[in-house]
């Protein structure tokens, strides 16, 4: 009996040695690898939802602690299981000092309740922040499955004969909104974040386009919601402010300005310009239209004309893609130099805004503002009559250069100096231009 009962004393030693072990791939015996303590299942500290994402680690002086983000509602928080890797009870009175100097004034505490305490936890007591971070979802599968719906979508619609322009404006909005850890193909959950994103309306209205045209093209089904931009009128500075922005930016950039200036194209036209566009001898432009626009060739001045030899011929095209990314800079210096804090407000679309409402105010004669602007559709054009009535409602008289001439050459320079012809009479002719 006691032979055997050693026998099973044994055999129950053999077997818990075992258990402590597990076989690798290699059939070898590995070392035991103890079992994770389970946790509970997290949720969100502020809405309740347990749709909760990883969204990197956060490094702090005791370790790294894992960040969440709440895909309901997009809240941030820290893991609230986070342990100490010290045990309280084998440390020194200098080192548990220590260790709560280092837990207060690490950078984790600056949106966290943190205590130290003599055992081995460390309690993180989290105030979640309603921020609205990209989370870092790439390589999910989810992730992976809406992209693959993003590029089919991209596919459909330039197989449909839409513009690469459209195309690639429409699957940068797809993935603003993917980046902002939307999953796109749940429409309920679109509907939720767009109700509670803090973004304009005009933006909400643009996004919800999009997805219209998105969800129609592979066939899901979603009603979407409406939302109506907000009437804004833009900013129009005086003649005399846009003329110096000008003359304070570099050459290249002070060029492309006077053509918008003159011609009231859109940016994205005088950008495509080619040097094949320009007529030297009639000084004329030829405008390449865009977003569904009319072509057109509009006249520019003699100023433009030699602002545009003063360019180098490097490549077919006159302006290169740095100008946008010079702007911003150039722009503050300007307004720096000129301490006029109300050249910030200008934009490249700024010009255009000013020339239209500049040419209703002179002829009254919205068609011909129409055609200046290459618009298809009266409606966008008549937002410049209430522009030209919110500047000149007070029936202000504007200030002019006024210059008769009677012999040809008078006129001729009048012209070439910029001045508009206004009438004939008595054998003499009438030339205005603001001041």
């Amino acid at each position: 009996m006691r032979g055997k009962a050693g026998f099973h004393e044994e055999d129950n030693c053999a077997s818990n040695i075992l258990d402590k072990k597990r076989l690798s791939n290699n059939g070898k015996l590995g070392r035991a690898q103890p079992h994770p303590p389970q946790q509970p299942q997290l949720r969100c500290p502020e809405c309740g939802s347990s749709k909760i994402w990883k969204d990197g680690l956060h490094y702090t002086s005791l370790g790294p602690v894992q960040r969440y983000i709440c895909r309901n509602c997009a809240y941030r928080f820290s893991d609230p299981h986070f342990q100490c890797a010290f045990n309280g009870s084998d440390m020194s009175r200098y080192d548990q000092r220590i260790l709560t100097k280092l837990l207060k004034s690490d950078p984790l505490t600056s949106n966290c309740q943190i205590c130290a305490t003599k055992t081995t936890e460390v309690l993180n007591l989290v105030k979640v922040e309603a921020r609205q971070e990209k989370p870092k979802r790439e390589g999910t599968k989810q992730t992976i499955n809406v992209k693959g719906k993003i590029v089919e979508f991209m596919w459909k619609m330039q197989k449909n004969g839409r513009r690469l322009s459209t195309v690639k404006n429409y699957s940068r909005v797809l993935n603003v909104l993917l980046n902002s850890g939307v999953n796109l193909l749940d429409v309920e959950e679109v509907k939720a974040y767009l109700a509670s994103a803090e973004i304009k309306l005009s933006s909400k209205k643009q996004y919800t386009d999009t997805l219209k045209v998105f969800y129609k093209t592979l066939g899901i089904q979603w009603q979407p919601p409406e939302y109506k931009g907000e009437p804004d009128i833009p900013f129009i500075p005086t003649e005399k402010e846009l003329d110096q922005f000008v003359a304070a930016v570099g050459k290249k950039l002070g060029t492309f300005l006077q053509l918008l200036k003159e011609t009231g194209a859109r940016p994205g036209e005088i950008q495509r310009l080619t040097w094949a566009n320009i007529d030297f001898e009639r000084r004329t432009v030829r405008i390449k239209p865009l977003k569904g626009s009319l072509p057109r060739i509009l006249p520019i001045s003699l100023k433009a004309i030699e602002m545009l030899k003063n360019l180098p011929k490097k490549s077919e095209r006159i302006f290169a893609r740095v100008i946008y990314g010079t702007f911003d800079k150039q722009r503050r210096n300007a307004a720096k130099k000129l301490a006029n804090p109300r050249i910030l407000q200008i934009h490249f679309h700024t010009f255009r805004h000013w020339k239209a409402t500049m040419e209703y105010h002179k002829t009254k004669d919205i068609l011909y503002v129409k055609q200046l602007l290459g618009h298809r559709n009266i409606q966008n054009t008549l937002i410049y009559i209430t522009m030209e009535k919110a500047l000149f409602q007070h029936g202000l008289e504007e200030e002019f250069h006024v210059r008769v001439a009677q012999k040809p050459e008078e006129i001729k320079a009048f012209l070439e100096a910029g001045f508009d012809y206004v009438l004939q009479k008595d054998g003499l002719a009438f030339f205005r231009k603001r001041k």
